[in-house]
């Protein structure tokens, strides 16, 4: 892209009139502007962060609106204010803004604190170092859970209002563009209506099936007769269930879409041939952020990236120890955290992963794997809503008879 990106370097932005208004937001002289880096949606200066005119990861994506792309500009900056304003975990202070491409620099802007910090990949970190940062990342989460907001979807103000779902920045959801939901049960329902859907729609399942049959064992392995019955019971079975879990209220949190070792900055401490002692002093690119329920960890300050990092090197019992320190972080007596009985972490995981890549026995046994979880997760307590998801077992469990789409 290099000939497009000196092309909008030169011509497209409007950089004089970025540097006066720089000057008079933060009242000092701004000599001059320096082009940091380009990511797949914004062109980052040293000063501010545009957003990419060109051929950008939106602009590549024949789905991506204008439309779209303005939402989630308006709720990255509401979600940046209301973290500026509630919390006091490391996250840039947001100056000022313009979502508009009319405005005199000609492009989407924000002017923000400029954190200084490395790079994971500039680190060696030791065990006892992954061990501090596992407990400091479960801070984060714990901190932004204490500052509780009403509904799922996406901020559109600093208040903690709430629009739809924005569409995200880095993984596919199905349910991007609706809500805001009032619990997690009306969350999951959203889900599967938007897969019934897209059964119903035989010839666009079957065309979608068709160019995945080299991954999903063929169209006729997950007949559409089979999937929509299948799907019409599980729709009966979430209906059945109370609003809440009885002694598990709902939490919805703030939830960083693409946390992990790019998004993150640390300390000069940080940079010691071998560090014991590593710190965050940056959680950078919060666009794209929702408003999810606490169980659902997809998505949040979450420590993915650390299992990957630590298990490539010391193996998976290291991996298990730190997801213990994470889970005791959270679960410290005073810190708000809800993780979910029965297990809905499994079951959205089961619902977001397209359909036309599914066979009918990869369905089967990931809806049995989560509802053996859930059965003894639940340890008896929740006897009455599993019996609920009976039905569906037993359909699972009976003879069918081999019929095509």
């Amino acid at each position: 892209r290099g000939p497009e990106l000196r092309q909008i370097l030169s011509s497209s932005f409007d950089l004089q009139a970025l540097q006066a208004r720089a000057s008079i937001v933060v009242n000092k002289k701004c000599v001059d502007i320096h082009l940091l880096a380009v990511g797949g949606y914004n062109i980052v200066h040293i000063v501010a962060r545009l957003r990419d005119p060109g051929e950008g990861n939106d602009n590549r994506d024949p789905d991506t609106t204008p439309e779209d792309i303005a939402a989630r500009f308006v709720s990255e900056v509401a979600t940046l204010r209301f973290l500026n304003a509630n919390v006091s975990i490391p996250v840039p202070t947001l100056y000022a803004w313009d979502s508009e491409w009319t405005n005199a620099v000609r492009a989407p802007y924000m002017l923000m604190q400029r954190i200084s910090g490395y790079l994971l990949r500039d680190l060696r970190i030791t065990p006892a170092g992954w061990e501090k940062l596992a407990a400091q990342v479960a801070g984060f989460e714990a901190e932004i859970c204490s500052h509780p907001l009403r509904s799922i979807g996406s901020l559109i103000d600093p208040d903690g209002s709430m629009g739809p779902l924005v569409k995200s920045c880095t993984f596919y959801n199905m349910v991007s563009g609706r809500g805001p939901f009032t619990s997690s049960k009306e969350y999951l329902l959203c889900y599967v209506d938007c897969i019934l859907d897209e059964v119903k729609d035989l010839d666009g399942y079957i065309a979608g099936r068709t160019q995945c049959s080299q991954i999903n064992g063929g169209v006729d392995a997950l007949p559409a007769a089979y999937a929509r019955e299948w799907f019409e019971l599980l729709r009966g079975a979430l209906v059945r269930l109370p609003d809440e879990l009885p002694g598990h209220p709902d939490l919805f949190r703030l939830a960083h879409c693409d946390f992990n070792e790019n998004n993150l900055l640390f300390s000069s401490a940080s940079r010691l041939s071998t560090s014991d002692n590593p710190s965050i002093v940056g959680i950078l690119d919060w666009e794209g952020t929702s408003v999810a329920p606490a169980w659902d960890q997809r998505q949040g300050c979450n420590i993915r990236w650390i299992l990957d990092c630590a298990q490539s090197k010391s193996g998976s019992e290291e991996g298990n120890k730190l997801l213990k320190i994470y889970d005791d972080a959270l679960l410290t007596p005073g810190r708000t955290f809800c993780r979910s009985p029965l297990r809905f972490e499994k079951l959205v995981g089961l619902l977001d992963t397209p359909i036309i890549i599914l066979s009918r026995g990869q369905l089967d046994a990931r809806f049995s794997s989560w509802f053996d979880q859930a059965e003894a997760a639940s340890g008896g307590s929740y006897k009455a809503e599993l019996e609920a998801f009976r039905a569906l077992k037993l359909f699972i469990d009976a003879p069918h008879s081999e019929v095509g789409t």
